[in-house]
């Protein structure tokens, strides 16, 4: 089976819970688990996250544990290494990036005396630090492809000629499959298995908790995790090739269609 998560956006309780929960099958053959982005910033425990997704990784093999990068991985690493400032406006008062200091460093940041020193007394202290963590996000891959099937963070470039489907991996720019917005639907030559804008969302009802699938060939898996308490996990089973969503008690429930607004 192959597993996929996306969004976990700081929650590290959620996450390490659903990592023991998928443990066993990954210590199996042929079972993967794919990790579609956005692992930092909203929640209070960024470095955390992002340690454990790295851990794991080194653990059972990048054939195993597939990894990809999300935009808030992208804003991070232009923060760090190009001087871009998207990254601060998600980072107040260093709310992120403050989790990859120790305590000793984070008492030296506070009496710093302005705001440009803070930016490049925390630039320093996390490109010092943390060498091999970061040298390992910025290689991370934006895609992951099967036979059937495109995990990525936001999307892939769908408005080509149908005979040119088969190379939107390669003609699709980094930034889109990073940060696509609005979000595709409808019927594409691949599923294309995504993060990046709330299900709740697209479904068009802030009630709504599970993985968004739109009857034809996407299916979103944001479950604003910091809102609604929980990480969604979609399962894939190869052999009868069906969707399903890993429930937190274990339980396997086969994903639905939800009808699609026109505007999205």
């Amino acid at each position: 089976m192959i597993f996929a998560m996306s969004d976990i956006h700081g929650q590290y309780e959620l996450l390490a819970r659903r990592v023991e929960q998928l443990r066993p099958f990954l210590t199996e053959g042929g079972n993967q688990l794919i990790l579609l982005g956005d692992y930092i910033d909203r929640g209070n425990r960024s470095y955390e996250c992002l340690k454990l997704v790295y851990d794991l990784e080194q653990e059972f093999g990048n054939e195993k544990v597939i990894v990809l990068k999300g935009n808030h991985e992208v804003w991070f690493e232009e923060f760090l290494f190009r001087n871009e400032d998207i990254w601060l406006a998600e980072d107040r008062d260093f709310f992120t990036s403050g989790t990859f200091l120790s305590k000793e460093q984070f008492r030296e940041l506070e009496v710093l005396p302005d705001r440009e020193a803070r930016i490049a007394f925390v630039k320093a202290c996390i490109k010092r630090d943390h060498k091999e963590l970061l040298a390992w996000m910025r290689k991370l891959r934006l895609f992951y492809e099967t036979d059937t099937q495109i995990f990525v963070h936001a999307g892939v470039d769908e408005e080509i000629p149908e005979e040119e489907a088969a190379w939107c991996t390669i003609g699709t720019p980094d930034y889109v499959m990073t940060g696509k917005y609005p979000p595709s639907v409808g019927p594409f030559y691949k599923d294309i298995i995504a993060g990046h804008v709330a299900a709740s969302y697209l479904a068009r009802d802030k009630g709504f908790r599970g993985i968004f699938f739109d009857g034809q060939s996407h299916y979103y898996i944001d479950g604003s995790a910091i809102k609604s308490g929980s990480i969604l996990c979609l399962a894939y089973d190869g052999d009868k090739r069906a969707y399903y969503q890993l429930e937190e008690d274990g339980s396997f429930r086969e994903i639905q269609a939800r009808a699609v607004n026109a505007q999205v």
